[in-house]
């Protein structure tokens, strides 16, 4: 507040004294006037009247009695209107023999001059390309040859009217020696002075815009610099009259007042408000700035469809009240805040630097009041120059605290720089003690990781095996160096006797060691549920409460499907009980039908659980099917089918079942590698995302498979004997399981 006090007197007092001296140290010396203005005749006429019927009609002339400003709107009344003005007067001992000038301080909208019936000049347009001069002020000039020197002299002048026209009561005749400068003196205080002011405002837009680029969070610098720049549109049509553009009729009246005099008002107001808002680092609601942006747009939407310049008069006061509504919010934000105490002094800043602005606006309206039968200046344009000076201030010293507080925090930040940089040295070198060791650390754990890809590989039967009227073919790629799918064979010698294939959730280390501890579980109980023969779907309950029991707190469950075969003395038929623990359906080629089957399940019981998840009461699917020669089962993993390409569309079993059916009589292992080929075209050769394991179990021609009850008796013989010690055990662990 002080900076602003120190700061501000002394460029108020330089700007005060620049216009004192700028707009009061010139202008013509005082000489005698003859004042006409106050003996106006006026008659309303068709549009197509010329000067002789304003001759003819001379009786039908009224004293034009009203001197304000808008007398003509006073006495016609709203809307187009053309009419005529007569004034006599006697030319005056001293200004005679001399050429004489007229000027009308203000007149409006377009009109024609006339002296003694000779034509003198025009000023604006008449429709169809009406043009008005706006605030500049009107001359005359009356040679010495059309005056009667003696006697009367007559002046007649065609108006066309609309909208705030008037002609000025203090119209007045001089020498023309005179009268010029006296006019000149006229249009610079209410016309040409504005072009100095708009040098000002678009100096102070180009610098405070420069500003905010820079330095973004400053949103009232870009607010400030807004006003500027719509103020500067707002007081062209003062100075237009002065702009080719304009006098040469380029830009259309009515467009030219909207998009000047009328819109930019709109924003004016509009980011003064919001100057108020963010000058005192406030927040507004969305409901708040949707209200503010409804009442712009509805201004400016309103003012674009007025089709006439008479209409665009008359919804003047509605505008004005929604300016006054934009005004409002803007004012009680800073009433708000100066009854803080903490903000009060943002507050009286931001008072003291519009204060000029609402003394000058003031004035205005009080000299009108008084005096309404002139065009003054607007003394609200000189008081806006000074609120600018004050603000510019007031923006710069808060720029400069804010600077100087930064340069403070600089400074403090490079202290701790220093010492951060020096800790982060130490802790650098640390660093680079514990990469060094956990370098070493990984390379122990990738071996160790390549050492379980190694035992976990050795650990699963071969991958491609024949068996007496079978042609296996297996596909096993872990998505890591090891696998949480697992799969194998039961068989004895040549015999199949059973397949089984399991997911383990999730991947890496943890789901690999799930399968080393499974595997062995569910061989065991298999080949005891075999020998017993138990239904699959028995056994993979006796292995779900297996698993339970010995995996403790691991949370990895896997999901899985267990086959087991019973070849028969029908020629070539073999009997497939499959039990299916929440795992994606088999499905199975029927040479027969030329048709490939998803195996959801035919006992006629509900489905539902996987293998090793606690507290949950599980029921596994049971399936009861034959094959013969040709036919083919196929087992599968998800990573298989949720393989998705980069659209994110996933492979399915669509595909697989269309390469089975049409590649039927090919090995089981170029099936698989049909499969596996599409697969990668599918998913455009990207890394998997899970683990994929895929078996096709062909039955071969029946030739290669003699039913021998006695070899097969034998058979199960053998593997009574050398099951029996597993077989005590297992039972004892099964049945505790289920106890449990």
């Amino acid at each position: 507040m002080r900076n602003f006090i120190r700061y501000g007197n002394k460029t108020l007092f330089c700007f005060l004294f620049f216009f004192s001296f700028f707009f009061c140290s010139c202008g013509p010396k005082e000489t005698p006037k003859l004042i006409i203005g106050h003996d106006f005749y006026y008659w309303e006429a068709p549009a197509e009247a010329t000067y002789g019927d304003a001759m003819k009609n001379a009786r039908f002339f009224k004293k034009l009695e009203d001197y304000s400003a808008t007398n003509l709107k006073r006495v016609l009344g709203g809307g187009t209107h053309y009419v005529w003005i007569r004034a006599e007067f006697e030319i005056p001992e001293n200004f005679k023999h001399r050429p004489l000038g007229l000027v009308i301080p203000h007149m409006r909208f377009a009109e024609q001059v006339f002296c003694n019936g000779a034509f003198i000049s025009q000023y604006g347009d008449f429709p169809p390309n009406e043009q008005s001069t706006l605030f500049k002020a009107h001359f005359f000039s009356f040679p010495v040859n059309i005056l009667n020197q003696e006697g009367k002299n007559t002046i007649l002048i065609r108006i066309y009217a609309q909208g705030s026209s008037g002609i000025s009561s203090h119209a007045f005749i001089q020498p023309t020696q005179f009268a010029y400068p006296n006019f000149e003196s006229i249009n610079f205080h209410h016309t040409r002075v504005y072009m100095f002011f708009v040098g000002i405002l678009v100096f102070t837009f180009i610098l405070f815009l420069c500003f905010y680029l820079n330095v973004r969070e400053f949103k009232e610098f870009r607010d400030f610099a807004i006003i500027n720049i719509f103020t500067t549109f707002f007081l062209v049509p003062f100075f237009a009259t002065e702009l080719p553009m304009y006098t040469d009729g380029a830009i259309p009246f009515l467009p030219f007042m909207k998009l000047t005099m009328c819109i930019p008002p709109y924003f004016m107001v509009y980011f003064a408000t919001l100057f108020a808002i963010d000058y005192h680092r406030k927040k507004y609601t969305s409901r708040y700035k949707l209200l503010r942006v409804g009442v712009l747009a509805a201004q400016v939407i309103v003012t674009l469809l007025a089709p006439t310049y008479d209409a665009l008069t008359k919804i003047t006061p509605y505008m004005l009240a929604l300016l006054g509504f934009q005004g409002f919010i803007g004012a009680s934000v800073v009433v708000h805040e100066f009854q803080k105490k903490e903000s009060r002094s943002t507050s009286i800043q931001f008072i003291l630097g519009f204060l000029p602005l609402f003394i000058s606006a003031a004035i205005d309206i009080t000299i009108r009041l008084i005096d309404n039968t002139r065009e003054y200046p607007y003394f609200s344009i000189f008081g806006w120059q000074i609120s600018i000076a004050i603000f510019i201030v007031l923006l710069a010293v808060r720029f400069a605290n804010i600077y100087k507080h930064n340069e403070r925090l600089s400074n403090h930040l490079s202290e701790e720089v220093a010492a951060a940089t020096l800790d982060l040295k130490d802790a650098n070198y640390e660093l680079s003690l514990l990469n060094e060791r956990l370098e070493k650390d990984r390379k122990h754990s990738e071996m160790d990781l390549e050492m379980a890809s190694v035992v976990q590989r050795n650990f699963f039967p071969r991958p491609n095996k024949h068996f007496r009227g079978w042609e296996i073919a297996v596909c096993y790629s872990p998505a890591a160096k090891v696998s949480g799918d697992f799969y194998d064979y039961y068989n004895y010698n040549d015999i199949l006797n059973g397949i089984s294939l399991f997911d383990v959730s999730g991947h890496g280390l943890s789901a690999s060691l799930v399968t080393m501890l499974s595997k062995n579980i569910i061989s065991r109980v298999f080949q005891t549920g075999f020998r017993r023969k138990e239904s699959v779907d028995r056994i993979l309950t006796k292995i779900n409460n297996m698993i339970l029991y010995e995996k403790g707190d691991i949370d990895n469950y896997m999901t899985g499907i267990l086959c087991r075969f019973d070849d028969s003395n029908e020629g070539g038929k073999c009997n497939i009980e499959l039990g299916n623990a929440g795992h994606p359906y088999p499905l199975k080629f029927s040479l027969r039908d030329n048709e490939v089957y998803e195996l959801k399940g035919n006992d006629g019981k509900p489905h539902y659980g996987a293998i090793g998840m606690k507290g949950i009461t599980v029921s596994f699917a049971r399936s009861n099917f034959s094959m013969t020669t040709g036919d083919i089962l196929v087992l599968y993993t998800d990573g298989i089918t949720e393989a998705t390409n980069p659209n994110q569309v996933q492979f399915g079993t669509s595909r697989m079942k269309e390469i089975i059916k049409k590649n039927h009589a090919r090995p089981s292992s170029e099936i698989i590698g049909l499969i596996i080929d599409e697969l990668e075209k599918f998913t455009e050769y990207k890394q998997l995302d899970d683990d994929i394991t895929l078996i096709i179990a062909k039955r071969t021609n029946e030739a290669e498979f003699v039913a021998d009850e006695e070899h097969f008796e034998e058979a199960e013989e053998e593997i009574e004997e050398l099951t029996d010690a597993e077989d005590t055990n297992a039972e004892n662990e099964a049945e505790a399981s289920d106890n449990g």
